[in-house]
């Protein structure tokens, strides 16, 4: 595919990538992904972002073929991942004469990325840059998601450029969201496993931008969003806002049960976790999405972990669980282990050690069951359950 015209002078320059299935090796790109980048035909000519590296001499192409590289005035470093930064190299050097615009931890890590010097400046939040005959507004939005982040809004054109903001691996070559197929599914799982974390961070940049005139938003990744385009900042909103109640402590349960009895302990100790101000929500962790369990995750106050022992292991739902919490926001939320087992029973501690590691607080010790729990097994999982609501409300009467 050529270069397309977005609006009058604003060029994507980008490169399609259909066959691509998993980007960063853990997130699915069932329909691909595309890496955009924008050329803006001014008096003093700016490229927004460049490419993954594997489509340099393409991307170079491209602008080459609407204009002379020597008259590229500014290069805008909206965020360096190294998907956007990878061709970055190749073209200053056919661009000797850019500057490039970024927040100054960009910079910082621009140096670690290119290993030489370069012509930078440093641009501050709200700070606008002249192109001649239009502006370039900046909007510093750290943990979008990472900390160099800034978007970039040309004022006379009203059109908002985010980087990874409101962006989705869907690769249509056809571009504009009322053109490309349905991606409304895939644009929220984008939200979800990239922008999900740092939900506070997107509500803050959300304000920043609350009052632009923004007529068209031009991501990094994915259709660009000229029909409505506030449709999609008021889902990052909703997305980003908490819906529990303030007054009640959420505790999540996930459970793993190879024949019903770490079951039985799960739903004994959700019954004593159920006290007041309280609000349980127990899981089967083989029956449900990683999509739905960050969620959780993010909006519970304490977490409980069950898992049968097999063959001296927590069994592999449970661990599926837990490997998301790397990529959620989970640091220091209460925790506890709880399970069944034949003659071992490994998997608890196994499952404390993980949730030390991902620096989640193991407040009390692990309940353990051997096999089928009696009654009296069952009431200490109650008490279990009842005790770790304590830890959460410092309330011994709790």
């Amino acid at each position: 595919m050529q270069t397309l015209e977005i609006k009058k002078n604003i060029h994507w320059v980008g490169a399609l990538n259909a066959t691509l299935r998993v980007f960063d090796v853990v997130f699915q790109t069932r329909y691909g992904t595309t890496y955009n980048s924008y050329l803006i035909k001014a008096d003093k000519p700016a490229l927004i972002d460049s490419v993954h590296a594997k489509f340099t001499e393409e991307h170079i192409a491209k602008l080459k073929s609407l204009i002379d590289l020597k008259d590229i005035y500014y290069v805008v470093v909206n965020h360096t991942e190294m998907d956007h930064s990878g061709a970055l190299g190749d073209l200053l050097r056919e661009a000797p004469n850019a500057q490039i615009l970024s927040t100054k931890t960009a910079a910082f890590f621009l140096k670690n990325i290119l290993h030489k010097d370069f012509n930078g400046k440093i641009v501050e939040d709200g700070e606008i840059v002249s192109l001649g005959n239009k502006q370039l507004k900046f909007i510093h939005a750290p943990f979008w998601h990472w900390p160099d982040t800034m978007f970039s809004y040309l004022e006379e054109d009203r059109v908002l450029f985010p980087c990874d903001g409101f962006a989705t691996h869907f690769c249509d070559e056809r571009l504009f969201d009322d053109r490309v197929d349905d991606f409304k599914e895939d644009f929220q799982h984008y939200y979800e496993h990239i922008m999900g974390p740092y939900r506070k961070k997107i509500l803050e940049a959300i304000e920043k931008i609350r009052n632009l005139d923004i007529q068209l938003i031009a991501p990094s990744h994915g259709p660009i969003l000229r029909t409505n385009p506030g449709k999609y900042i008021k889902a990052y909103e909703d997305w980003s806002t908490s819906r529990k109640d303030p007054n009640k402590k959420q505790i999540v349960i996930f459970y793993a049960s190879m024949y019903g009895n770490t079951k039985k302990m799960a739903e004994a100790v959700a019954k004593g976790a159920s006290t007041i101000n309280t609000e349980v929500k127990l899981f089967d962790a083989a029956q449900i999405s990683p999509e739905f369990i960050r969620c959780e995750i993010e909006s519970a106050d304490g977490i409980l972990f069950g898992s049968s022992t097999l063959n001296g292991d927590a069994i592999r739902p449970m661990w599926d669980i837990i490997d998301i919490m790397f990529s959620v926001n989970a640091k220091g939320k209460k925790c506890a282990t709880f399970g069944t087992y034949g003659w071992s029973g490994e998997a608890t501690k196994q499952m404390e050690d993980r949730l030390n590691g991902l620096k989640l607080k193991v407040v009390q010790p692990p309940i353990k069951v051997v096999l089928t729990p009696t009654e009296d097994d069952l009431k200490r999982c109650s008490i279990f359950g009842y005790d770790f609501v304590k830890t959460l409300t410092n309330n011994p009467s709790a």
